[in-house]
C-alpha cells in the first residue's frame, strides 16, 4: 500500500507530509490533549495577531492554491483557515476523539491543513490527483452523495473520493473512530510554504499520538523529487 500524489507537476512546490500510526488506541477525550487543545489555539492567536486568518502567508498561500484547481476560497476553506476561525469563534477547538483532536491540535498551532483515515477502511493505494469529474463523494457526517468537477484535486483511493478540494472535506466511509486502530495521517503544505515547517508539524503531531494514542509510528515526505510514501511495511 503506497501513497503517491500526482500533483507536483502542477505544484512543483508543496510538500504532503504523511505520518502511518499502528496498534493505536483511540479513546473519546484525554484531559491532557484538552490542555494541549487550549496552548494550540493560543499559539495559533499569537501567530494571527489580531489580524484575520486569511492574512497569515500559509494561509494566504492554500487560497491561491484553491483558486488554482477552481476552488473559490471564500466558499470553501481550506481546512486549517476553516478550523482556525471556527476556534475563534467558539472560543477553541471541539472535542471528537483523542486522535482527531489530535491532529486539529497540531493543524491549528502551524496553520498547516491535517486530516487523517482509517487505514483499514481504505481500499489499495492512496493518490492525491486531479479528478475527471463526476466522481461520487459522500462528506462526513451526511448520507446526501456529492460530485466532483474536472480538475478538483482530491485524495481517493482504488474505491472512492477521500477527500474533496485537496483538504476541504473527508469522505464519512474512512473517518477515524474510537474503533480504528491503524490510521494514516497527511499535513498539507502548499507552495510558498518550507518543507522544514512540514516536518515540524509533523513530528509535533508525532509526540503527541504517541502520548494520547500510543502505537507505533513511520513518517515520510512526498514532493517533487519524491512523490511516493510507502504506507505498509
Amino acid at each position: 500500500m503506497r501513497f503517491i500524489a500526482e500533483v507536483f507537476d502542477r505544484y512543483p512546490g508543496a510538500h504532503v507530509g504523511v505520518l502511518v500510526a499502528e496498534d493505536i488506541a483511540v479513546a473519546h477525550s484525554d484531559p491532557g490533549l484538552e490542555e494541549m487543545k487550549i496552548e494550540a489555539f493560543s499559539v495559533a492567536e499569537e501567530k494571527l495577531g489580531g489580524e484575520s486568518a486569511t492574512r497569515h502567508p500559509f494561509i494566504a498561500s492554500w487560497r491561491e492554491m484553491y483558486r488554482s484547481f477552481g476552488t473559490k476560497p471564500g466558499d470553501y476553506r481550506p481546512s486549517a483557515e476553516a478550523l482556525v476561525r471556527r476556534a475563534l469563534k467558539m472560543g477553541g477547538l471541539p472535542t471528537i476523539n483523542t486522535a482527531v483532536d489530535a491532529y486539529n491540535a497540531v493543524s491549528v498551532r502551524h496553520l498547516i491543513p491535517m486530516g487523517g483515515f482509517d487505514l483499514d477502511r481504505v481500499a489499495g493505494d492512496i493518490r492525491l490527483r486531479f479528478s475527471p469529474g463526476g466522481e461520487e463523494f459522500t462528506p462526513l457526517g451526511s448520507d446526501k452523495t456529492e460530485l466532483t468537477y474536472v480538475g478538483e484535486v482530491v485524495y481517493a483511493d482504488d474505491e472512492r473520493i477521500l477527500t474533496r478540494r485537496w483538504n476541504y472535506r473527508d469522505c464519512d466511509e474512512t473517518k477515524i473512530t474510537t474503533r480504528t486502530g491503524n490510521a494514516v495521517l497527511f499535513a498539507d503544505g502548499p507552495e510558498g510554504v518550507p518543507r522544514s515547517a512540514v516536518e515540524e508539524a509533523l513530528l509535533d503531531l508525532e509526540m503527541l499520538l504517541r502520548r494520547v494514542c500510543g502505537g507505533g509510528y513511520r513518517s515520510g515526505v512526498a514532493w517533487a523529487g519524491e512523490n511516493e510514501v510507502a504506507l505498509s511495511p
